[in-house]
This record gives structure tokens, C-alpha cells and sequence, in this order.
């Protein structure tokens, strides 16, 4: 992941977008510099494909400036939509194509563009080149969607919500294939709604919580400022839960549940963290508890008020 100081490639001064009483985003601000992975990272309801179909020139705004590329968004749509690529959360193309031949049409719809051939060994889908799309896998399919967007050479890359629907395995190895897209001098924008996504792939990144941005950094300055310095991780058995975040909640700056069920208690003082281990010890059972690091769903606890769910739903 690479970062450079100069001159934004994408400028947001104020956006807002309304439908009638509805404000779907109010007053957002950001900037997207060079040769970086850029998240806007929030729940479902936050405003974060609004504000990329903006930026794609998919929609119009109610207000504010929205600058891609130096072009404006509501005058120069035409001049942005030739010099960006675009993978929707929900990707479909022709079933019945091979991976290949999906890959060529859409190299055929510019002037300029990247051989489809280099596109698919960058994205390791030679060897699925001659497979018909409708049989790959989510994780095949999702990574063909790029290949596709890749092959006009964008200047800029939107992935809206790029792994969500996929196992494990496949949302590793479509992270490793992102990761890789800066190596082609291309500046990528991502929607997500998984923090551990945010700490694996992104330079930056804004959180957005209804319609609004709460704060834009570096994902480590962002852990540093907002994280808390240290947590405990608790895995209880059903029959220990209770006493167990019943004792954590007493003696932890906040406390949630993440996603696997584990219970989660935030510290601001690793010798208070550490005190709490040895009391959680002592407390008989088969429970495991693991002293780490704050990462980003510390910080959107703190920010939001609340953790984000794996269906993207705000808790």
C-alpha cells in the first residue's frame, strides 16, 4: 500500500444528497491522493454508495463539489466516466461468455485500453481465460468483474462492497488481488463495511455514519487517536458468559461483542488490561482470553456509539 503527497485525484468539498425530507449524505469532505487504497468504511444506511455513485457520475448531487480527476461531476460526467473503472456491489455480466470473452467486450467499449491477455495474468484468471462465467465461483466471478473494469487502464478504481457474499478464503485471496492494483498506477476506492477489510487493504480511510463522515486518517492514526491502547479478547462458553462480561464490563472502558461472538473489553491503560486478565483467569472454565492491540472496530465503537455487524448492520 503506497501513499503519495501530492495533488488529489478525487476532491469532496461539502457534498450533500437529498430525496425529498431524506438526506442520504450531508456535508461530506475527503480527499483521494494517487496510488492509494481509499475506504469509506461504515454500516448499511451510512451514505457510502451514494457517495461513489456520485463520484461515478451515476447520480447528482443536492450540493457541495465533487472533483474527479480535476473534472466536476455534474459538468464534465463524460470526461470522468472515459478515465475510471467501476465494480457495483451486486456484478453481473454475460453468463453464458467465458472469462475471457467478457473481458474483451469490455476492452472493446474504449479507445485506449490494457490486452485483456495481461489483465488476466495479473489476476491470476489465466487459467479460467476459456471458463464460462456462470461456473466460477463468487470469488472468481467478483475477481473477473475487476479484470473488466481494469482492461480501459482507469486512472481510478471503485469497489463497492468488493468481497461482501464471499467465504473466507475467497475474501483473502480477492483482498491479495486489490492489493496488487496500485502496482498498475491505479488509485483505488473502496466501500466496506468489514474493519478487518479497512486494516488489510486500506492507506486511508473515512468513516461515514448516517450520511455523515466522523473522521478521515490514516487506518494507524485512526487506531492511535480513537483505538484505546489495548484490549482483551474473551472467548466464554455459554454457561460462563455472563459472569464473564458481567466482571469485564466492570472494570473496562466499553465493552461489545464482535462478530464471532467473542467478548471485546476496551482499555486506555495496558497495566489495568493486564489486571483484568488475571482476574478473568481466575474465574474456572474452559474460556480463552488474549491480550492484543485496538484495531478499527475499537475505533467505530467509539466513533458510532456501536459495532458493525457481518451483514453490515449497525449494533
Amino acid at each position: 500500500m503506497t501513499t503519495e503527497s501530492t495533488d488529489p485525484v478525487i476532491s469532496v468539498t461539502d457534498l450533500t444528497k437529498t430525496y425529498g425530507d431524506t438526506t442520504a449524505v450531508e456535508r461530506v469532505s475527503f480527499e483521494v491522493y494517487p496510488n492509494e487504497i481509499f475506504a469509506l468504511v461504515g454500516p448499511n444506511g451510512a451514505g457510502k454508495t451514494t457517495t461513489v455513485e456520485i463520484l461515478e457520475c451515476l447520480r447528482t448531487p443536492t450540493s457541495g463539489v465533487a472533483q474527479v480527476l480535476g473534472y466536476d461531476v455534474g459538468e464534465q460526467s463524460r470526461r470522468i466516466k472515459q478515465r475510471i473503472g467501476v465494480v457495483p456491489q451486486s456484478f453481473h455480466t454475460f453468463d453464458r461468455l467465458t472469462v475471457h470473452e467478457n473481458v474483451a467486450l469490455a476492452r472493446q467499449m474504449y479507445e485506449k485500453g490494457r490486452d485483456p491477455d495481461d489483465i488476466l495474468e495479473r489476476l491470476d484468471l489465466s487459467e479460467y481465460a476459456d471458463t464460462r462465467f456462470a461456473t466460477l465461483s463468487g470469488g472468481y466471478q467478483r475477481r473477473t468483474g475487476i479484470a473488466m473494469a481494469l482492461v480501459s487502464d482507469p486512472d481510478v478504481l471503485f469497489l463497492d462492497e468488493p468481497t461482501t457474499g464471499l467465504d473466507p478464503a475467497a475474501r483473502q485471496s480477492t483482498w491479495e488481488q486489490i492489493e496488487r492494483l496500485t502496482d498498475l498506477g491505479t488509485t483505488v476506492v473502496l466501500t466496506t463495511h468489514y474493519m478487518e477489510e479497512v486494516e488489510e487493504l486500506a492507506d486511508r480511510a473515512a468513516l461515514l455514519v448516517d450520511g455523515g463522515i466522523v473522521a478521515v486518517d490514516t487506518v494507524a492514526d485512526l487506531v492511535e487517536t480513537y483505538g484505546g491502547d489495548v484490549k482483551l479478547v474473551v472467548d466464554p462458553t455459554e454457561d460462563q458468559r455472563g459472569e464473564l462480561e458481567a466482571r469485564l464490563r466492570s472494570v473496562a472502558t466499553d465493552v461489545y461483542q464482535d462478530d464471532t461472538g467473542n467478548l471485546v473489553g476496551i482499555f486506555e491503560d495496558r497495566y489495568d488490561a493486564q489486571e483484568a486478565f488475571g482476574q478473568l483467569l481466575d474465574i474456572e472454565g474452559d474460556h480463552s482470553i488474549e491480550l492484543t492491540g485496538a484495531g478499527m472496530e475499537d475505533v467505530f465503537l467509539q466513533l458510532a456509539g456501536g459495532t458493525v455487524g457481518s451483514s453490515g448492520e449497525l449494533r
